[in-house]
This record gives structure tokens, C-alpha cells and sequence, in this order.
């Protein structure tokens, strides 16, 4: 197993559905998110500033970084997700209450048309949260139920707000590391296989695999990944090279969640079949097998910021440590 976060520090994971409309922006009234707004957010506490150690918080407040997957639901001509960071202010208030407030960057791409023209309408704006955690410790240590509002707010663009119900959990000292936590294994390689989807109407699913190559350092991450995207008979026909950064944070023993994001030097044959950088974000949850080996799921986004042949992958893959 990789090395992970070192097991007293704290960190939190959520996962909630919801609904919510959007409005503003080029929209005729509001549109409602059909009941399909979802997020998955982690991260680690994170004392900004020092102003936790420097005794500037009240009691029972804490600070933490997320990394964020928002989904804001099928609005009609509007298929808006995103990825955001976000600075997360928690106070307790009662014994079994805490509040959360956060905001950050949000990253998003919406297939929309606009003027008979289907686009991927990439922009960067914001994410504001706003959450109650209702404790449930006497179900599991840590876990929470959680009550969330997110506000969108993105220049040139609808914004949107939604209500979202779902758990949490936060993970700190009590967490086991699997057996092999300490193998400080120099190189691991991975083969994925899956599907890919284009998103833009038209295309269907098509047969996508890679390869990859990761090192970690601690709950961090490098890699070089091999991409075949696959062709969807219309609109992409793509493979290229991929950098991804990575942060890994443990949920469970032996399990694992990480974020990743990075360049993707790509061909599209059904393009101008020349080589462009593109961007690669994803999410992985893996699982430790033993005997140097994991399994995972990865779901990543192709991003070519030209508002057109964005593609999502899906895949599983199995990945096996090698010492140097």
C-alpha cells in the first residue's frame, strides 16, 4: 500500500444528494435540477494561518481544506458540473451540532446550445457552502449527517442554489492504516480499462483503457498516464499523454480517495488530428488488495477548454508496487 496521511491527522469526507433550480444568466425563469444535484467532497484540517495553534479560534472551531465534485443536476439545456477547492470554517455549537461554512474556486462545464450551437461552456466562478452536521457517533465515531446549501455564483453564466442531505464522516487519530502502510514501494504501474463518453449529444459510450505509472510521497501523489479514449464515430478519436498531480486520503481501512488534475498532451483524428493540450481531472476510490496490489475506480473529465469534444472516463483498473 502506498503511504497515506500520517494517521493523527484529521480529515473529513461527504457524500449528499439533492435538489435545487438555477436562474439568472440567459435563462428564462428558473430551472429546476430534477432532483439530481449531487456532491463528494474531502479533505484535510488545515490551520490557516496558524490562527488554531496561535490560539485565534474560538473553542470548539476548526479550518479545513475540501475538494469538491458538484453535480447541479439537468436543468432543461443545462448539464452543469464542476470541481471546486474550498477553505472550510467548522464550529461546534451544541454536543451533537456542528456548523460549516466554506467558499472557494469552482471549475464547471455546462453542455448547453446556445444561438442552435452545442457547447462545453467551461468557466471558472465560485462555490459557497453552507452546512449542518447533526452527530450520529453512536452509529460510527465521526459520522455525521449532513444538511448543505451551495450557492453558485459564475461570471457570464446562470447561477445556481441547491439543498442537499447526506453523511459524513470525519477520521483523525482512531484511523488503522492496512498492514502494508509502511512498504515504502518505489514505483507503481496500473492498467485501466472502462468506457468514455463525449459530451455532446450524438455520441454514445465507446471502449476506453490506459496505463500508468504513480509514485507516491505521503498523502501526494505524481503520475504519467498512456490514454486511449476510444472513437465515438463522430465527434473525438483521442489518445495522448497525461501529468496528473494527486492528493490520497483515507476513508477506511485499506480504502482510499483521491483527486487528481494535471496537463494531457492529446490527438483527436476526428479534429484537426494535431496535438493540443488538454486538461485531465479525476477521482479515484481505490482499495487495498495486499501483496503489493490495489484495486480502483476512476472517473475523470477531458477538458479541452474550447467549449467543444469534452469526454468523461470511466474505468476500473488494478495497480502493482514495484521497489526501485
Amino acid at each position: 500500500m502506498p503511504p497515506l496521511a500520517p494517521a493523527d491527522d484529521s480529515s473529513y469526507a461527504s457524500a449528499a444528494l439533492g435538489n435545487g433550480i438555477l436562474y439568472g444568466t440567459s435563462l428564462d425563469g428558473q430551472k429546476p435540477m430534477r432532483w439530481r444535484a449531487a456532491e463528494i467532497r474531502f479533505g484535510p484540517a488545515l490551520d490557516l494561518f496558524g490562527l488554531a495553534a496561535g490560539g485565534h479560534l474560538p473553542a470548539g472551531a476548526s479550518t479545513r481544506l475540501d475538494y469538491v465534485y458538484y453535480n447541479e443536476g439537468h436543468p432543461d439545456n443545462n448539464h452543469r458540473d464542476g470541481y471546486a477547492m474550498q477553505m472550510v470554517y467548522r464550529q461546534n455549537l451544541r454536543p451533537s451540532f456542528d456548523l460549516e461554512v466554506g467558499a472557494g474556486p469552482y471549475f464547471s462545464m455546462n453542455r448547453t446550445t446556445v444561438n442552435g450551437t452545442e457547447k462545453d461552456d467551461a468557466r471558472l466562478g465560485g462555490l459557497v457552502s453552507v452546512a449542518l452536521l447533526a452527530r450520529l457517533d453512536q452509529y460510527s465515531p465521526g459520522l455525521s449527517l449532513r444538511l448543505a446549501y451551495n450557492h453558485v455564483l459564475t461570471p457570464g453564466a446562470p447561477s445556481s442554489d441547491a439543498f442537499l442531505l447526506g453523511l459524513g464522516k470525519d477520521f483523525g487519530a482512531a484511523h488503522v492504516s492496512p498492514p502494508d502502510a509502511d512498504g515504502q514501494h518505489g514505483l507503481w504501474l496500473a492498467a485501466l480499462g472502462g468506457f468514455a463518453q463525449t459530451n455532446q449529444s450524438g455520441p454514445g459510450k465507446r471502449l476506453s483503457y490506459a496505463l500508468e505509472a504513480k509514485k507516491y510521497y505521503g498523502p501526494w501523489a505524481a503520475s504519467v498516464s498512456a490514454i486511449e479514449e476510444g472513437d465515438d464515430g463522430v465527434r473525438v478519436n483521442r489518445h495522448g499523454i497525461a501529468a496528473q498531480g494527486w492528493y490520497v486520503q483515507p476513508v477506511a481501512e485499506h480504502w482510499d480517495i483521491s483527486a487528481g488534475a494535471g496537463p494531457y498532451l492529446a490527438v483527436n483524428k476526428r479534429d484537426s488530428n494535431d496535438w493540443k493540450v488538454n486538461g485531465l481531472i479525476s477521482l479515484q476510490v481505490g482499495r487495498d488488495l495486499g501483496h503489493q496490489l490495489r484495486g480502483f475506480a476512476s472517473f475523470g473529465r477531458v477538458v479541452t477548454f474550447r467549449n467543444k469534444n469534452d469526454a468523461d472516463l470511466m474505468t476500473i483498473g488494478i495497480m502493482k508496487g514495484f521497489d526501485l
